[in-house]
């Protein structure tokens, strides 16, 4: 037996709305007046300021590097968990920078919190921490422990939509949080 990671969810009503707007004289096709409504929508939603749409999850982790790399050109390490995409360790890589990896905790599937303090060093530029399907990977001591060492946290929150931690969504504690809306993930666009 075959059991599918999901299904088509697109609706017809989806297909129409696509349809309506490419019969357009000038359909925009990136970045258009949608997105820019999305993109406030969306911040509002996760109580964030600024929300910046991309191509993909994948896109948004190197773009999250890059950034950070403007800020430490002579690389260092970022601490990230073996539980996670390829591209959330490929962007690491591709940016100069060095991949420590940190065990997760079973309860949550995120990077162990012991572990994670444990590794940092003065090398340490930021924790990628991934939160697995639908599973809030924080603790208060984290939060805590970085702000006090003044290292960013970056969340891969692409399967985690929603998801909360002491109320407050996911995505909202990072100094950039990265989201997909791939169409086998929780919400999708």
């Amino acid at each position: 037996m075959k059991f599918p990671l999901m299904r088509n969810n697109i609706l017809r009503e989806d297909l129409d709305a696509v349809i309506e707007h490419l019969k357009k004289d000038d359909p925009i096709l990136t970045h258009g007046a949608n997105v820019r409504a999305f993109e406030e929508e969306w911040s509002a939603w996760l109580g964030v300021k600024f929300s910046v749409l991309v191509n993909s999850g994948a896109s948004a982790n190197l773009l999250t590097m890059a950034i950070l790399k403007i800020r430490h050109p002579e690389g260092g390490e970022i601490l990230v968990p073996p539980l996670a995409w390829i591209s959330d360790i490929a962007s690491v890589i591709q940016n100069g920078f060095t991949p420590v990896f940190v065990d997760i905790d079973p309860h949550s599937l995120a990077m162990d919190t012991s572990q994670t303090l444990a590794k940092i060093t003065d090398k340490t530029r930021a924790v990628f921490l991934t939160h697995v399907q639908g599973f809030d990977g924080l603790t208060e001591e984290l939060l805590a422990e970085l702000q006090r060492r003044k290292i960013p946290l970056i969340e891969d929150v692409c399967e985690s939509h929603g998801a909360t931690h002491n109320g407050k969504k996911l995505g909202s504690f990072g100094w950039i949080s990265n989201f997909s809306f791939y169409y086998a993930h929780h919400m999708s666009t």
